[in-house]
């Protein structure tokens, strides 16, 4: 599992500009993305306190997993904002 943080970076960001798109054009509410990314950040802090209990390979292994999943919810959480109020100022 070579996943590099920075493709984990970009690929949350654009996942994030796919949502704002639907969410402007599309039938998707207000701030489903941003609701989307926080819950996937709570999933994923909680997915890598749960590896700590794990222990061994296992804990290991949720470790990379949750960690991952927090670095690309963290990712497309802070592009949503981001794209939110460059979309309502214009």
């Amino acid at each position: 599992m070579s996943i590099d943080v920075l493709t984990l970076i970009v690929l949350g960001a654009v996942v994030a500009c796919i949502l704002q798109t639907l969410q402007k054009y599309g039938g998707i509410p207000s701030y489903f993305n941003v609701k989307l990314f926080f819950a996937m950040a709570i999933l994923s802090a909680a997915c890598w306190i749960m590896s700590l209990a794990v222990g061994g390979w296992g804990g290991m292994g949720l470790t990379a997993i949750g960690l991952n999943g927090l670095v690309g919810a963290v990712s497309g959480l802070v592009c949503s904002f981001v794209l939110n109020m460059v979309w309502r100022s214009q």
